[in-house]
């Protein structure tokens, strides 16, 4: 997929609710810095940087310094945004597989702000989501384990085929043994 492609999907998803006048759209495209990220590697960003996931997997990890491992708290996918705030929270953004993302500098998100005030419906929106989608796991307290993975194999299905039986043991809070025994 090329430039022109990626910016495509990113107007097609961002046009979704609310309208993109053409002055805004021009003024975006000159702030978007697509990347490739390859499979295990970090993303990189500063303090409230946005990166918008255009295909691939991309796990949230946080620091626990009871476990011996970082957890996972979350799978962004495709179409799906991440707001960094890793000095607050102490989180990483892993790749799980070659993902392509859209990184947008929260320098230039204020200056387009300036310049576009009608942008802030979109970023609204798109927090929003970011919202809904991280308090998933809270959803999942009153549930088995097994219907833990039901509802995470219906919500996350690119996460629940691609991902490791650690990461998504992890992301629901058991041992990956005890996932593994869990007849789906």
């Amino acid at each position: 997929m090329n430039r022109t492609d990626h910016e495509q999907q990113f107007f097609e998803y961002m046009s979704q609710n609310y309208p993109i006048p053409p002055q805004l759209w021009q003024e975006l495209k000159t702030v978007l810095e697509i990347k490739k990220i390859k499979k295990n590697r970090y993303l990189t960003a500063e303090q409230f940087d946005l990166h918008f996931i255009l295909d691939g997997m991309i796990i949230k990890r946080i620091e626990n310094a009871s476990e011996p491992h970082e957890e996972v708290v979350d799978f962004i996918s495709t179409n799906q945004l991440i707001y960094h705030i890793e000095k607050m929270d102490h989180s990483q953004f892993e790749a799980d597989v070659d993902s392509t993302v859209i990184l947008i500098r929260n320098s230039n998100l204020s200056k387009v702000l300036e310049k576009h005030p009608i942008f802030l419906n979109h970023l609204e929106h798109l927090f929003g989501e970011v919202l809904l989608r991280r308090s998933y796991r809270g959803k999942l307290i009153h549930l088995t384990a097994r219907e833990r993975i039901l509802k995470f194999k219906e919500d996350y299905p690119e996460a629940y085929k691609q991902c490791s039986v650690n990461d998504k043991s992890s992301f629901l809070g058991m041992t990956a043994a005890y996932y593994s025994n869990i007849n789906i």
